[in-house]
């Protein structure tokens, strides 16, 4: 009589079976992983923009700092009295034109986020140039993104007068 009791609970007392464990693991495992690739897809977006927005803001720096340049010693720019004009070049440090065909003035206008000069293991690094057309200027800037595959561009075109 016991033991037909015992069996009858142990009918009755029916557990999950690994079949409906392992389905549930997967519906959970799909959930969390689409969670994942659109938080991260967004936090990529994000960083982007973030990166787009300090490039203008640097390309912006380059026409103030040109436009005063222009102000204080426009022959640096526009050239005359014996000095010549780079054919691309950026500005750093408020009056410092800096020609990009040099090697060591090219460093100069790879900046970081804050305008400075980039060091080695700094990211984004910002790469700077302008290039005149008569008296239109063309702020060039490339970076790599966020995602180090491709590169990004930012172009600004002004035009000053002398």
């Amino acid at each position: 009589m016991l033991i037909r009791h015992l069996h009858k609970r142990h009918r009755s007392e029916r557990g999950d079976t690994i079949v409906e464990v392992l389905i549930s693991i997967a519906v959970v495992t799909m959930v969390l992983g689409g969670a994942y690739v659109t938080t991260n897809r967004s936090l990529q977006n994000t960083r982007g923009a973030q990166e787009r927005a300090i490039a203008l803001k640097l390309a912006e720096s380059q026409l103030e700092q040109l436009k005063s340049v222009i102000a204080v010693t426009p022959e640096k720019i526009f050239g005359g009295g014996g000095v010549t004009p780079p054919a691309h070049y950026c500005i750093t440090g408020g009056t410092n034109v800096y020609d990009t065909a040099i090697a060591p003035g090219n460093q100069n206008c790879k900046v970081d986020v804050n305008g400075a000069p980039a060091a080695a293991n700094v990211q984004p690094v910002y790469d700077l140039s302008i290039t005149r057309t008569g008296n239109s200027f063309t702020i060039d800037e490339s970076w790599f993104n966020v995602g180090g595959k491709t590169t990004d561009q930012l172009q600004l075109t002004y035009r000053i007068y002398q």
